[in-house]
């Protein structure tokens, strides 16, 4: 999937042609969607040479907005170590940030907050974005209600079209596709398509962008409601796998799709057995056996 157009792209020297700029965007891109990813990997990906590839890493590891991970191979005999390029601290806040509606929906639920618990007025907030006084307990509350209330904006935006599509897949890329334009660089990967065993497939939900990182880096609970939110529009169990505010390139989240397939074939199948053995079900004709009267004294 393709960046929100309303994000910003990383800067690039107003001297680099516009066909290079437009190649570097592709490039961080891909790493953002990728990572870790090879120049080769890249070259394959944009139909450019490894080596054209790498004079654009080169450029962007030393602008500081992509860094290199070497990747060991666990067979045995292996060289030396494979460089793999991931996005930056630096690059991660090149591609934008969403504090300002975050901090204008705080101070909503912070002062109805004061109001309700207290009946006091809004507490004077210091630099750390605590009230004077205030305990560890209710600040956890307070993180949490500002994080529900900033994530039942993005929940109420796209909700009622999520719930038009069956498809638990459909819903998945839909919902990849919201998160995209919302500015988390939204995007999906396919896991054990090729399985036998259904109940192993899965499709992974991942954002290569997370506009409220640091913030979610002092708060944890901000992860929690958006995997809670993700399990809701999904109508699905999901899992967090990783979290860009726990130090990870990208935020991934386990989305089980073979395992709601199988329990839906199930479904189906117990419903099919269980029309077919009720009472008012047809069943099928018995068959008449005729006996010769020759038969009938040998049976008696």
């Amino acid at each position: 999937m393709k960046f929100n157009g309303g994000m910003s792209a990383p800067a690039v020297d107003a001297q680099v042609p516009e066909s290079d700029s437009s190649t570097r965007d592709r490039v961080i891109q891909l790493v953002v969607e990728e990572g870790p990813i090879s120049a080769a990997q890249l070259g394959r990906e944009l139909g450019l040479t490894a080596a054209a590839v790498r004079r654009h890493l080169d450029a962007m590891t030393e602008q500081g907005l992509v860094e290199v991970k070497n990747i060991t191979s666990r067979r045995k005999g292996a060289g030396r170590p494979s460089r793999r390029y991931v996005i930056s601290s630096r690059g991660q806040q090149e591609l934008g940030d969403d504090y300002l509606a975050l901090v204008r929906t705080a101070l909503e639920v912070l002062e109805k907050h004061a109001a309700e618990e207290h009946g006091e007025p809004p507490t004077t907030l210091d630099a750390a974005g605590t009230g004077a006084g205030e305990s560890k307990t209710e600040d956890s509350a307070a993180a949490r209600a500002v994080a529900q209330a900033y994530f039942s904006q993005f929940e109420q935006r796209c909700s009622d079209e999520l719930a038009q599509i069956e498809d638990l897949d459909g819903r998945t890329e839909k919902l990849a596709e919201f998160f995209n334009a919302a500015g988390f660089a939204g995007f999906t990967r396919l896991v054990g398509r090729d399985n036998p065993l259904l109940a192993m497939q899965s499709t992974q939900l991942c954002q290569g962008h997370c506009p409220v990182r640091e913030i979610a880096e002092a708060h944890p609970v901000f992860c929690e409601e958006e995997t809670a939110m993700i399990g809701r529009l999904l109508n699905v169990d999901v899992r967090r796998l990783s979290t860009q505010a726990a130090g990870a390139h990208v935020c991934t989240t386990h989305v089980p799709v073979g395992r709601e397939k199988l329990a839906a074939e199930r479904a189906a199948r117990a419903q099919q057995d269980s029309e077919q053995t009720s009472p008012g079900a047809r069943t099928a004709p018995r068959k008449r056996i005729v006996i010769s009267p020759r038969q009938q004294e040998r049976l008696s």
